[in-house]
């Protein structure tokens, strides 16, 4: 069994969400080259388990982690 735990706080996704409880799923891509670093952000619309374990995934359990996860990797 795999354990999903926010990228942001740490919080546990429990196995069953109640409806009123959505997570964020997104990517968090990292390119380098020789000459410069580029880092790409994106969010899913909805949760898909499917894509959970795919690389450079986030998980974040509420929007307010969503926004403080990427106030922390822009600065």
């Amino acid at each position: 069994m795999i354990s999903i735990t926010c990228d942001n706080c740490g919080a546990e996704r429990p196995e069953r969400l109640p409806s009123s409880e959505e997570w964020i799923l997104g990517y968090d891509i990292e390119l380098e080259s020789p000459n410069a670093v580029q880092r790409s952000l994106r969010f899913l619309d909805h949760w898909d388990d499917r894509r959970v374990m795919e690389f450079g995934a986030i998980h974040l359990c509420s929007e307010q982690c969503k926004v403080e996860y990427k106030t922390a990797e822009a600065a």
